[in-house]
């Protein structure tokens, strides 16, 4: 395959860069770019001068991929993934999955043992650097080790088209992982150049699901059980969908993605479309199944494709070009990899419709393009962000999660960002946990690390108060409440500057001190609204509180 100009000028850089340094260096590939191809060239060139190559993906769909896309330009290739039951790495290109790969270097089996001169992470917006007991950076590290003690040459390279953690700074920088951005290929680029279709957002006629009096949970999500009730509304699903399948059929498109809230809803809207040419994918597909689905969507024979979270990444079926969103997502890297599912080239479009009946666009700020500026703009110092996506279910984690907090199905998700193997039966578990969840074997001496409790304090509220500061977005209004000791000061404080801010102010702060508190929801940005919230906030109260200063627990006299 000849590569496209800003391909080969993409690999250029990024070959350039890796013998000029030895930081890990950050390749920024939208939808369309053609990753896989620029993957398998750059691994390519390794192999051909007996360097050795281990590109470690997420998604098992994306292993097989990249991998099949190597071995369709004439390489030889090696897929080490349980998930895709290949457990080979004979060859000099590697594509693995990080749970296989940090099982094997617990084992010490032979890949552990391979000094790899290049670890590609495709996807890399999940290094969490600041944490080096996740799988990534436990990867990255062993490897780092091996090459330095077999003296040889290595380079981590990452790439992703979304290069950032939700509306959070970048990833790239002197003080993030990713050191240097040696390429930067936009959708806007790609749209301008005529390699990905433009994506319109349609105005539906049905208003949509009304998300806006949802409970929001302190992680900043919007609370599971809520959103099932507000999507228990059978007539006006079945009205979203007539209208979503009266735009496909009418306007003569190929196809719609439609993203459902809950998997009871996707079953739901399943039941409206019938079976002849709709499909459904959950987490719980089987793996073949999905794949059958899958070639049929691409060849026509499926039209709609009903998922919850389950074809954001790995599935490329250029052909459709609709995406309908029925569930709400506080995840913009969620929202544009949602999008960019129908923004590849397809001789039968011109263009990709989004039909948004969940408040996405509004919630996530004006967009007229995949890529929404907003999102590189610096954040409040002070936010908390819940914006590490899981890679199986979808949930949105904060940087300090250990165990997803997602609840696929009513069960706990079982993904694991940081853990510790049992010596018995190697089973993960939390590195707090006393004993193995699956062989109940002991783990944790009880008796050897006894400490003294530690001491708290109470802190009686003294003030509320309004200020106007700037973000990096201009002006914003910050929330702070004051609270005193006998020996100390605390200031609680929340930015209100963005609409995340606002959700984790609401759920954590209004809900729990104002009477009334659903009538200032919409309002939270307004500096009239929050002077006469004041006076209804429930008073008194005080918090308890560590010798740090850190709250402990808040409670109401």
């Amino acid at each position: 395959m000849i590569l496209r100009d800003y391909q080969q000028a993409a690999l250029d850089q990024i070959l350039a860069r890796m013998k000029a340094t030895t930081h890990p260096l950050l390749a920024t590939l939208s939808v369309g770019a053609g990753k896989s191809i620029l993957i398998t060239r750059l691994m390519q060139i390794l192999d051909k001068v007996g360097m050795r190559s281990l590109c470690v993906t997420l998604n098992s769909e994306l292993i097989r991929n990249n991998a099949q896309t190597y071995k369709d330009e004439g390489g030889k290739a090696s897929i080490f993934c349980a998930g895709l039951e290949e457990m080979d790495c004979t060859h000099n290109a590697v594509f693995a999955s990080p749970h296989s790969l940090v099982i094997a270097l617990r084992k010490s089996e032979p890949i552990s043992k391979v000094p790899f001169n290049l670890v590609i992470i495709d996807e890399c917006h999940a290094v969490n650097h600041l944490n080096n007991n996740t799988m990534l950076m436990r990867i990255i590290h062993h490897y780092g080790m091996l090459g330095q003690s077999e003296g040889h040459k290595y380079r981590v390279l990452g790439m992703s088209g979304t290069p950032y953690r939700e509306k959070a700074n970048t990833i790239v920088g002197e003080d993030c992982f990713f050191k240097e951005e040696v390429c930067n290929v936009s959708a806007s680029y790609l749209i301008d150049q005529g390699f990905l279709v433009r994506p319109y957002f349609g105005i539906p006629i049905i208003p949509g699901f009304d998300f806006s009096k949802l409970r929001i949970k302190s992680n900043g999500k919007f609370d599971e059980k809520q959103l099932a009730e507000v999507t228990n509304n059978q007539r006006l699903t079945k009205s979203i969908i007539d209208e979503v399948c009266h735009v496909v059929e009418s306007c003569g498109r190929n196809g719609a993605f439609i993203f459902a809230s809950t998997v009871k809803h996707a079953k739901e809207i399943m039941g409206y479309l019938g079976k002849s040419n709709a499909a459904i994918i959950t987490g719980e597909t089987p793996h073949a199944v999905r794949t059958e689905i899958l070639h049929a969507a691409r060849i026509g024979e499926i039209k709609y494709l009903v998922s919850v979270n389950a074809l954001m990444v790995g599935v490329d079926c250029p052909i459709f070009d609709v995406c309908a969103w029925l569930r709400p997502t506080e995840s913009l890297i969620l929202f544009i990899q949602g999008i960019g599912r129908v923004l590849r080239l397809h001789p039968s479009k011109n263009d990709a419709l989004v039909l948004d009946y969940a408040g996405n666009v509004e919630r996530h700020g004006h967009i007229d393009d995949a890529i929404i500026n907003e999102a590189l703009r610096p954040k409040p110092v002070n936010q908390h962000e819940y914006c590490i996506p899981c890679y199986e279910c979808g949930e949105n984690n904060t940087v300090h999660a250990r165990r997803c907090i997602g609840m696929p199905n009513n069960k706990r998700c079982d993904y694991y960002f940081e853990f510790k193997d049992c010596g018995q039966c190697g089973c993960p578990n939390d590195k707090v946990s006393r004993h193995c969840r699956q062989c109940d074997y002991e783990l944790i001496d009880p008796n050897a690390k006894l400490k003294l409790i530690e001491p708290t304090y109470e802190l009686h509220v003294i003030s509320h108060e309004i200020k106007i500061e700037h973000d990096g977005r201009g002006q914003a209004l910050v929330w702070f409440t004051r609270y005193k000791t006998a020996s100390t000061y605390v200031n609680e404080h929340y930015t209100l500057g963005t609409q995340k801010g606002r959700n984790i102010f609401y759920a954590s702060f209004v809900r729990k001190h104002v009477d009334k508190a659903s009538s200032y929801y919409m309002k939270l940005n307004n500096f009239e609204m929050l002077n006469k919230m004041i006076k209804d906030v429930k008073m008194p109260y005080k918090l308890i509180v560590n010798s740090d200063g850190k709250i402990k627990k808040k409670e109401f006299l």
